[in-house]
């Protein structure tokens, strides 16, 4: 079971991080094309959060299972 919840969490953190990257990315585009950038530097915290969450959580399952 911690195997596959670590997977399932690993998975949930790896999406995280990919929408940071697109997210952080651009803003920095439309930035620097002078366009609106409303709620792009937010999607990519949140984004961060659940990422950072979802990877302490695989990590948690992994070792609480493991016995």
């Amino acid at each position: 079971m911690g195997v596959g919840l670590g997977a399932l969490f690993g998975v949930v953190a790896l999406i995280g991080a990919g929408i940071t990257a697109v997210a952080s990315y651009n803003y920095a585009v439309r930035d620097a094309q002078g366009l609106e950038t409303a709620g792009l530097l937010t999607n990519s915290g949140l984004a961060f959060g659940v990422a950072m969450v979802a990877a302490s959580l695989s990590l948690v399952a992994i070792h609480v299972y493991a016995g």
